[in-house]
Parts: C-alpha cells; structure tokens; sequence
C-alpha cells in the first residue's frame, strides 16, 4: 500500500508542482525546463505501471470510495486497472510533446501553468471511474481550455466552445443525475439519463452531428491547446466507463453508426480544406470517430483494435499538429494551396511527419495497421457495411495526409528564415516516429495487452435490468 501511495502521490504532485511554481518568482526559462523534467519523469513513472507494476492483476485501489447523497457513486474514487494503465502514460506523453516542442513565445507562464492543471485533470480522469468525480473534472477541463483561449483574437474560437462545451457538461452531469439516482434502473429515468451520456460524448469528440466546433477551434484558435484537450480523448474515456455498461445493444450500435460516418465525413474534408489548422481539425475527427466506433462495437476484435488505435492515433495526431504548430513558428500560417519547399531544411521533421500521417491511415509497418486491421475484421464480423467505412476512411484520410505533406514539405526550395530544427525538436520527433514505426513491426505485446483489456472490457458489460 506504501508502495501504491508513493505512486500516486508521485504522480499528481509532479503537474501540481509545475502549477505552483508558474506562480513563484522562477525565471520563465528555468520554469520551462523545469516543466520539461516534470513531465519527462511523470512519463516514466506513469509508463511503469504499463510496464509490470500491475503484477497483482485486477483493479487497484488507490483512494477510498466516495460516497454522495448516502448511496456509492461507481467504484473507488480512484483506481489503477488495466485500461488506465496505458492512459495515464499517454497523458503524460502529450504533456511531453508539449512542453518540449511548444515555441518558446507561446510557452509564458500562464500556458505552462494550463499545461499542467490539464494534464493533472486528465490524469485523474483516467485513474477514476467515480461518476461524480468525472463531471467535476470534465467540467474542469472545459475551464481550463477555455482560459487557453482568452486572448482577443480568440474571441471567436472560444465563444463557440463555450457554447458548445457548455451544453456537453449540462448533459453529462444531467445524465449522471438520472442513471445514478436510487431506483432508477431500469426506468424511463435510466434511459433518458443514457441517451445525455450519448450526447455528451458525441459532442467532446465531435461526432456528426456535433463535429463542427472542432474544425473551427483548431483554425481560429490556439491549436497547442486544442491538441491537448482532444487528443487524449476524454470523451471515449466517459463512454467505456459510464455509458457502455448501461446502454442497450441498439444505442451502442446508433452511436458506432454515427462515428463511422463520422471517420468517412471528416476525412473526405480534411482532403479539400485550404488551411492547414483546419485540415488538422477534421482529421482529428475522423480519427476520434474511429476510436469510438470500435468502443462501442459488440465484437471483441473491434474492440482491441480501437483500443489499439487510441494509442496510435493519440500519439501520432498530436505530433502531426505540433509539426504543423512548428512549421507556423516559422512560416506564420500555412496555405495548403501551396507548395512552400523546406524538405532539404527539416528532412527529419518533413520524414516523421510523413510516418505520422501514415500511422493515422493504418498503413503496413506502423501501429495504426494494427489496430485498422483488428478493427475492420471486427467491424465486418459485427455488420459487413461497416468495415466499408473504415477502408474509406483510411483511404481518404491517406490522400489527405499525402496532400499535406507535398504542400508543407516539398516544391521549391524556400531559404527564408531559420527552418532547422532545435534539438530537442528533432529528438521528440523522432521519438515518435521510431515509436510508431518500432511498434508496428513489433506490435505483439501491445497488442496482447490490449486485447486482454478488450476482453476485461466485455466482460463488464451487461444489459441493463428488466422494470
């Protein structure tokens, strides 16, 4: 138990840490760096409990039940079991992409301090499946995206994820209240509670038809924040964990049905948009799509390989849009109607750029194959049509990811201004492609450990009692 507690302490004191000091009187250069070893050491203590810490098999407890209105809301407020144990990591990864490839003139002291509150809000997201603690912290998050975005040329961008986001903690906290109540189960009440966890969900991960916000926040606002909300996908988080032990077979397939749409839609426009950002923002839809599709599939398969692709997709995503943040720092916004050179500056960036956008199509040699691969057999056993979608989404979301790297990387060369990249850009970049790459020629324990999720998963489930 000392051991347990020493972790978790460990864990959330390292992004509270960082917090505290943005506030002191550290020099901001020293306070970068000292975000940087914050995060890289909370990467490497969270990646330990993927690694074996989870021995003694089962879910963990961490900290006590919590108990409202005198009845017990979920389980222990929070615990370790097998799918937050390579959630937490992933969390502290993007905290690493952005501390370490952020420009220095986007990182003062108010975006670390957002930084870490939100990877700390995360990271307790994923360690609990308490319903009460999930809306506080949903809510939370939302907040602190929110204050990324209080600049003036912002307004825009954060008028409509107030709006947005506003109504998905009304629904989520409404649909706790309802399918929590005593006596509910198995009730109209229950039922009406499940269909606002839909909703909720459906719009965090910008699921057709509530996909709109994301594309514009990612193009009129700040795009480091946005990655950083979306990509650890919070929204898939809240549908394992609340909504898919208690909905029917038909609502589960109604929402896979949307996101397969979703993954279609979203990569077929990723392919015609001008702006860069924008371009980024509906590939993160198609991509997110993806994952819920296979979330909320009765087939196992499915099941693992979006398990899989929360990996890969989470991963790769947020280090093509950082590329993109990169390439801005340099160039200022980036018109895909054009080809602006630079392949023979970045080669390495131009490269892991490449086998970031291919992981995001499942192309062979990368861990995306892996999990497209596992989802489509999935899909195809669940309802043929299906898995139609998911060839197609893959295929658009190639051309797409092709289309932007002939117009960021390649044509003539472009000498203007400083286009190398720093080292520690390079080493990050290039930590994500051997990733992806190392991964998917070797996919074989992460693919067992998350089929041995998949399977725990299924096993939770259970159809909601007869009134």
């Amino acid at each position: 138990m000392i051991e347990r507690s020493l972790w978790l302490g460990g864990l959330l004191a390292l992004p509270l840490s960082v917090a505290l000091a943005s506030r002191g009187n550290m020099p901001l250069e020293r306070l970068r760096w000292f975000s940087f070893a914050a995060a890289a050491t909370l990467f490497a203590l969270s990646a330990s409990a993927w690694l074996g810490w989870l021995g003694e098999g089962g879910e963990i407890p961490l900290v006590p039940e919590l108990s409202v209105l005198g009845s017990t809301f979920g389980s222990a407020a929070l615990r370790l079991d097998a799918l937050s144990s390579f959630l937490v990591p992933l969390a502290s990864a993007l905290w690493l992409l952005t501390v370490a490839v952020t420009p220095r003139a986007m990182l003062d002291r108010a975006a670390i301090r957002r930084t870490a509150i939100a990877t700390l809000l995360t990271t307790v997201t994923f360690l609990t499946a308490n319903p009460v603690l999930l809306v506080a912290l949903w809510i939370g998050s939302v907040v602190i995206y929110l204050a990324a975005l209080s600049a003036p040329e912002n307004r825009h961008a954060r008028r409509v994820a107030a709006r947005v986001l506003g109504v998905s903690c009304v629904a989520l906290a409404a649909g706790v209240l309802l399918v929590e109540w005593p006596g509910a189960q198995g009730t109209a009440m229950e039922e009406a509670g499940v269909w606002l966890l839909v909703a909720a969900a459906l719009i965090r991960k910008g699921i057709v038809p509530f996909h709109a916000w994301v594309p514009e926040v990612f193009d009129r606002g700040r795009l480091g924040p946005s990655v950083l909300f979306s990509a650890p996908q919070v929204g898939a988080y809240v549908t394992v964990v609340l909504l898919v032990p208690r909905a029917e077979p038909e609502v589960l397939r109604i929402v896979a049905i949307l996101a397969l749409v979703t993954a279609v839609y979203g990569a077929a426009l990723a392919l015609v948009q001008r702006e860069a950002r924008r371009a980024c923002g509906y590939l993160f839809v198609s991509q997110s799509a993806l994952v819920m599709a296979g979330l909320d599939s009765t087939s196992h398969e499915a099941l693992t390989g979006s398990l899989v692709l929360w990996i890969s997709s989470g991963v790769a995503f947020a280090g093509l849009a950082r590329a993109v943040l990169v390439l801005e720092a340099r160039r200022g916004r980036l018109d895909l109607a054009e080809h602006h050179g630079g392949y023979e500056q970045m080669p390495l960036l131009a490269t892991s750029f490449l086998l970031m956008g291919l992981a995001c199509t499942g192309f062979p040699g990368t861990l995306g194959f892996i999990g497209v691969e596992l989802l489509v057999a999935g899909a195809v056993a669940d309802l043929p049509v299906l898995g139609f979608f998911v060839v197609v989404a893959g295929a658009l979301t190639g051309l797409a990811v092709l289309r932007m790297y002939f117009s960021l990387f390649c044509g003539r060369r472009d000498d203007a201004g400083h286009l190398e990249l720093l080292r520690r850009e390079a080493l990050v970049f290039g930590a994500i492609a051997v990733f992806l790459v190392g991964t998917g020629l070797l996919p074989g324990p992460i693919v067992s450990f998350q089929s041995d999720v998949g399977e725990q998963l299924m096993n939770d489930r259970h159809p909601p009692a007869a009134p």
